[in-house]
């Protein structure tokens, strides 16, 4: 008994010893890793910027399955954030600064603990996209705990971080590369009414505008109980490459005409049926030029003439709010035409007075 009483004296001994020590240990932590992923740099920048895609890729989903997410109003750019439970306790995260297509700055929050800051960066490597994720701040008793037994922070999270970075290759190289256009010929685009919201911008900006104009224009019409009927679309006006200059309006299908009042930056519209070239893209919109270069050699091949003064459009069928997956994503694409004009038909009676004559 008295032996057994040693060793238990010995291992209580032992284990006071331990957490003095680990309770000693410097906290600061700045873990970082990188990987050069094939991928256009606005296009892995605007995938990591969303949380929403973050389920698909976090290494964290394959270590615990119990994980429930819950996102906020905002999951894309600044102010966007979400938050999480699972077996190893709870957290969330918030985006604090964005500089568009350069980097992404986050703090994360884990249960009873002080935030970290999570930093990504972005930069052009060849005909991919460098990638670096960072992570560093201050380790809590339990981190520094679960770190000495795994031989380090730099053990036990840069797996991680690596995983991570791989499944993003992964599954974005794989979705980008599945798409498909189809030039399908002329039809008749139907008129619609619609509520919109026009600006001009730089190209380099569109992407971002277009985003953050959807989200006020669909809150416009919750907020005032208009009845969206059918997909979302966008008309451009302007799209001028060399000046890198581009007017266009985001919009919404509506069942009825509506007035905005006077100085709203979001208006009533409508167009009717015309004719047009159409083409439907299947995959990541990052393919969008290529669609319309299809289509723009569609019409010098038949020699048809474009109807300036007509709506260019593209319809966003099935996009973000339906699937993650990029491949799945359909845009329908028109491009006015010009209609022939018919011949006019002269009645046989006046063919005849005009002979007499």
């Amino acid at each position: 008994m008295r032996i057994l009483k040693y060793i238990f004296l010995l291992i209580l001994l032992a284990l006071i010893a331990i957490t003095v020590y680990i309770g000693t240990q410097n906290g600061q932590f700045d873990i970082k890793r990188s990987k050069v992923i094939a991928i256009p740099q606005p296009v892995l920048y605007n995938y990591i910027n969303d949380y929403k895609n973050w389920e698909d890729w976090g290494p964290w989903t394959e270590e615990d399955k119990s994980i429930q997410y819950t996102y906020a109003d905002k999951t894309h750019g600044l102010g966007a954030s979400f938050s999480w439970v699972g077996k190893e306790g709870e957290g969330r995260m918030k985006t604090i600064k964005v500089m568009e297509n350069d980097s992404i700055f986050q703090k994360i929050y884990f249960e009873n603990g002080e935030p970290n800051d999570i930093i990504w960066g972005f930069q052009k490597s060849g005909n991919g996209t460098k990638v670096t994720w960072q992570m560093k701040g201050k380790m809590d008793f339990m981190m520094k705990f679960f770190s000495f037994f795994k031989g380090g922070v730099e053990n036990m999270m840069a797996p991680m971080f690596e995983k991570g970075l791989n499944n993003i290759d992964n599954l974005l190289v794989a979705e980008l590369k599945n798409y498909n256009v189809k030039v399908d010929g002329l039809t008749r685009k139907a008129g619609v009414y619609y509520i919109k919201q026009t600006v001009t911008c730089k190209i380099p900006s569109l992407n971002k505008n277009m985003a953050i104009m959807f989200r006020k224009i669909t809150k416009f019409a919750k907020d005032n109980n208009i009845t969206v009927n059918g997909s979302p679309f966008t008309v451009y006006y302007k799209f001028d490459t060399a000046s890198s200059i581009v007017t266009f309006s985001t919009c919404l299908p509506i069942a009825e005409e509506i007035f905005t009042s006077e100085g709203s930056d979001i208006e009533g519209g409508r167009f009717y049926s015309y004719l047009a070239l159409k083409t439907t893209l299947k995959g990541d919109y990052s393919h969008s030029k290529e669609a319309w270069d299809k289509a723009y050699a569609e019409i010098a091949k038949h020699k048809w003439m474009e109807d300036r003064s007509g709506k260019y459009i593209e319809v966003y069928k099935t996009g973000v709010n339906q699937t993650r997956k990029a491949s799945q994503w359909v845009t329908e694409i028109y491009i006015p035409i010009v209609e022939k004009a018919k011949p006019i038909e002269i009645p046989s009676v006046l063919k005849d007075s005009t002979a007499v004559q």
